[in-house]
């Protein structure tokens, strides 16, 4: 037996929109500021979704797959049909449904255990050809197994990228607290403006334009790309040269 699930950092990847949440609601109640209350209740609202989501387990059995302990035996499976706008499948076992997000880690063999294709399921390979951008790092959406190497190339790169963002930022909360004391206020000011500006710039400007946070469409990124394909294996020969 196999269980797929999501990574266990996934479920607290929203954490910022958790503490903001947390405090803005404790600012609204406290003051009586319902608008405060309100953008509380905004961010808590999509981590709440984000943890329910990513809280999705599936064991493959020899005789099917078991979620939240109910066994869906393989005969009676009738149809996979595609949900787009809830990013996941849903299948049909005679009646009784299991849904199966694209974003859960190994759902393409999932699939394949279930005796069914991926390429198989109606619209499921053009909806994947579709999607570009931060959807795949987000983890909205994870690619089958025959893509996996791809996106270990893509998924190095963004997270490389960030590395430089997070520097920015951190640049422009130094030069913030260093506008405090007037000594420093100048310096302070310089430092701010430069990391506010390379926290925007590298914020559209991605290697390989594979995403973007302000500018549609949002990247090109897509690990079912030929042209992405290339690119990692061209990366990875350069590596073991």
């Amino acid at each position: 037996m196999r269980e797929l699930a999501f990574p266990p950092g996934a479920r607290w990847r929203l954490w910022w929109a958790l503490v903001l949440g947390i405090v803005f609601l404790g600012l609204g109640l406290e003051a009586g500021e319902p608008l405060f209350a309100l953008l509380g209740l905004l961010f808590l609202g999509p981590f709440l979704v984000h943890y329910r989501r990513t809280g999705y387990a599936l064991t493959l059995e020899p005789e099917g797959v078991r979620h939240q302990g109910r066994l869906f035996p393989r005969e009676r499976l009738q149809e996979a049909r595609l949900e787009p706008l809830r990013n996941r499948l849903w299948l049909d076992f005679g009646g009784e449904g299991l849904p199966l997000p694209l974003g859960l880690p190994g759902w393409d063999e999932a699939l394949a255990h279930l005796g069914v294709a991926w390429r198989e399921v109606p619209g499921l390979e053009a909806y994947l050809l579709e999607q570009r951008g931060p959807v795949w790092f987000w983890g909205g959406l994870h690619p089958p197994r025959e893509a996996q190497g791809v996106h270990a190339w893509a998924l190095g790169v963004y997270r490389g990228h960030f590395r430089r963002i997070y520097g920015a930022l951190g640049l422009a909360l130094l030069g913030f607290l260093l506008m405090l004391p007037q000594a420093t206020e100048t310096l302070g000011l310089v430092l701010f403006a430069l990391g506010g500006f390379l926290f925007l710039w590298w914020l559209d400007a991605f290697p390989h334009d594979i995403a973007s946070y302000y500018r549609r469409p949002k990247g090109r990124y897509n690990p079912l790309d030929p042209e992405f394909q290339r690119l990692a294996e061209g990366k990875g020969r350069k590596e073991e040269a």
